[in-house]
């Protein structure tokens, strides 16, 4: 299944208000959790969550903060192309022997920009090896434009992960999600061997084991 671009606009834009961080939050008693009813699958954030039986051997890494890592999905990098901070054509074909961290934001996504400078931190973590931390972002809304975007990214990680953006959502469909934010882990050969569509601290132990288990041909 593939997304149209205008499908996914629409769907992203429901993830805009859960991802702008409310003004004021009022205080609120915590939520218990209904109990589980047999053969219901429950979402990843709920305290009984299992993660489902897979044979990839990157299962172990589906822990703690990364439970919600999704380790089978049969999918090649995506192949449509995305500009630069001037406008220049990009693709993915140009990181292939490389692992791939591909990062789906945008500026106005508040747990976007929150994982941002941790990315960048990843990609430190892996200087000097075949990693490429490649976050893509994308225009939604009144005012938000590439100029915009660039402008916002540099406060967050200033030049040391490159500036991507993917003004028609072309990219982000083809690569089948509509979460924000989005990292999805292709292994060297352009293959996708993981995806996390829920903020991350991607410069945790558990997020470097990962993509070095990745680096090593785990998949």
């Amino acid at each position: 299944m593939t997304f149209r671009p205008a499908f996914s606009a629409a769907l992203l834009a429901l993830f805009a208000v859960a991802c702008q961080p409310a003004e004021t939050p009022a205080p609120v008693a915590e939520a218990v959790p209904p109990a589980a009813e047999p053969g219901v699958i429950l979402s990843c954030s709920h305290k009984d969550y299992q993660p489902p039986a897979t044979t990839s051997a990157l299962a172990d890494h589906r822990a703690g903060p990364l439970k919600c890592l999704d380790v089978d999905i049969d999918l090649a990098a995506p192949t449509s192309s995305f500009v630069d901070e001037a406008g220049a054509s990009h693709s993915f074909a140009e990181f292939k022997g490389k692992v791939l961290v591909y990062n789906i934001w945008a500026e106005w996504c508040g747990p976007c920009v929150k994982e941002m400078p941790s990315l960048a931190r990843l990609q430190k973590a892996f200087a000097g090896k075949d990693v490429a931390v490649v976050p893509v972002a994308y225009g939604f809304g009144k005012g938000v434009t590439r100029d915009s975007t660039l402008v916002k990214f540099r406060e967050l990680v200033g030049t040391d992960l490159p500036f991507f953006f993917d003004g028609e959502l072309v990219l982000q469909s083809e690569a089948e999600t509509g979460a924000l934010p989005a990292t999805l882990i292709y292994d060297k050969d352009g293959k996708e061997v993981a995806r996390l569509t829920v903020p991350a601290e991607w410069d945790s132990p558990e997020a470097v084991a990962l993509v070095q288990a990745v680096l090593d041909g785990k998949s």
